[in-house]
């Protein structure tokens, strides 16, 4: 069963408990006589072991959406029974995925900014990352759907064609033939004698691809792409697993920028895969305890790329369905409307992104940020710095998103925006804010090592459970407690324990060798 508690308040609890049996006469020696201990021969208890010292979650700011988005995004939180900064950051990333390459945000030339993001929605197990995906996923495979018939008729066409073009091969085989027998000059090869390009159905979503196949789609989906996965660390995890010297997250790396992109490789007998417009959201979940894994990888950028989003869970209820279905409508519908968007068209016809001007209010804001970040690059150096450096780009991308996304929830026939308006700049900072202080939570997992981290979760696990005594390998096949398995680190986790006045090693019977058994101090 999941539990929801509040390590700080069950802490002041435990203190205020032990303070009344220090102040009863006897209580405590006798306790400790009775369950076979020697309470006084243990150190000072450390309490603050267990204690959450990361910087507690900024309050989700409900001025970013206006009120018919906040209210879908309120309900949609309580279907799901999860907080609504999953919610939130569900739908801006999806929604800048739908709306693509087919609008840029340009504050003046040459700077160019697509609309897409990437989202981290952080917590433990159960927290509701995963019910808060959902929605958006079923929305967005719903939209992919909507392009089978067409990819149907297509096929039927390209098949007659692929036929026709094998019967002009053929005769031009013959005449081939003929012309070798006269002595004359074969006939050049007609243009309707080559195969037509078989037609590949328009996708959307990314779940589970590897990296040149991912290419592969972006060069055949120009608009651009969403990856959502459940757990990013397993994406994460498998970048350049198989060699490539960096190619994987040199890839996604590029996908931020979305320019253009060409892969070669010897198996396409030379032909490069050239992709247009490598463009790609990416959102998904990660656990806490990956979050060391993620900010520790290689210093490329990758991970100050993403937006990390780590609200207090929420208790688990039994939500109020009615409505349901309309919000699952209009969600379908806002989609439908930003990926119905056409192209812009240069000179020759050929589609390109449609630039968006931003309004001269807004853009005061966009100085101010920038102006900002240049004067506390020097005095902050590090993955904060630079997550605070790709602000800018963030911020044109959301207002650029949350400009469309409110057009889209409007009613049909609403024209659509010309620029990037003030009040949706406002909004796109005020998230930025809200971001930042996530941020800075998010890397409070760094503040402690691996093992004071592992140590905290024993902690909390001796103060939920209250065994009398814990074992080594039963503590490592725990689920969650498996890096226990190499001694050495379990060793230094044991020994924060120890030093906090938490366990120590029972002696052992024969006295050959360390009891695999740890006492847990009787004051828990």
């Amino acid at each position: 069963m999941t539990r929801f508690w509040d390590p700080d308040s069950q802490l002041r609890a435990e203190a205020e408990r032990l303070r009344l049996i220090a102040e009863t006469d006897g209580t405590r020696d006798d306790h400790a006589r009775t369950n076979g201990y020697d309470s006084r021969a243990w150190p000072d208890l450390d309490l603050n072991l267990a204690k959450d010292d990361r910087a507690p979650p900024p309050p989700f700011d409900e001025s970013i959406l206006s009120s018919p988005l906040l209210e879908w995004a309120r309900r949609t939180a309580d279907d799901c029974s999860t907080p609504i900064d999953y919610v939130a950051g569900g739908l801006i990333g999806t929604a800048s995925a739908m709306l693509g390459n087919a609008r840029r945000v340009s504050p003046w030339a040459p700077w160019v900014e697509h609309p897409f993001i990437w989202i981290a929605l952080v917590g433990n197990p159960s927290s509701g990352k995963t019910p808060a995906l959902m929605p958006f996923k079923n929305a967005l495979m719903t939209v992919e759907s909507d392009a089978q018939p067409g990819h149907a008729e297509a096929m039927r066409r390209w098949e007659a064609e692929r036929e026709k073009a094998a019967a002009r091969a053929e005769a031009w085989k013959k005449e081939i033939k003929v012309a070798a027998a006269k002595g004359g000059a074969a006939p050049e090869k007609p243009r309707d004698a080559d195969t037509p390009r078989q037609p590949t159905p328009s996708r959307l979503v990314i779940v589970d691809a590897t990296t040149e196949e991912a290419a592969n789609l972006l060069a055949r989906n120009h608009r651009g792409l969403v990856l959502v996965r459940s757990e990013l660390s397993g994406w994460v995890g498998q970048l350049d697993r198989y060699g490539g010297n960096g190619a994987d997250r040199a890839f996604y790396l590029e996908s931020w920028d979305g320019g253009p992109h060409t892969i070669d490789r010897v198996k396409h007998n030379g032909e490069p895969v050239q992709v247009r417009y490598c463009s790609l959201a990416i959102i998904g979940g990660l656990q806490p305890d990956k979050l060391r894994d993620v900010f520790s990888g290689p210093d490329d950028g990758l991970a100050e790329r993403f937006s990390y989003i780590w609200p207090d869970p929420v208790p688990p209820h039994r939500p109020n369905s009615r409505g349901a279905n309309e919000r699952a409508g209009l969600l379908l519908r806002i989609f439908r409307r930003l990926r119905s968007l056409d192209w812009d068209r240069d000179g020759t016809g050929l589609t390109i992104p449609k630039i968006i001007r931003v309004d001269d209010g807004a853009l005061q804001i966009l100085d101010t940020i920038r102006n900002q970040i240049a004067e506390a690059a020097e005095r902050e150096p590090g993955i904060l710095a630079c997550w605070r450096g790709k602000n800018p780009g963030r911020l044109l991308r959301l207002a650029l998103t949350l400009e469309y996304l409110e057009w889209a929830a409007n009613p049909d026939g609403t024209i659509e925006p010309e620029i990037v308006s003030l009040a949706s700049m406002q909004r796109a900072a005020g998230y930025i804010d809200y971001l930042d202080a996530m941020m800075v939570r998010a890397l409070g997992e760094l503040a402690v090592s691996e093992a004071q981290r592992v140590a905290a979760l024993i902690a909390r696990m001796i103060l939920e459970e209250r065994p009398a005594e814990i074992n080594e390998r039963s503590l490592y096949r725990r689920a969650g407690f498996s890096e226990l398995r190499d001694k050495e680190f379990r060793d230094d986790v044991l020994a924060e324990l120890e030093r906090a006045g938490w366990v120590r090693r029972k002696r052992s019977v024969t006295g050959r060798k360390p009891s695999p058994s740890l006492e847990i101090n009787p004051q828990l």
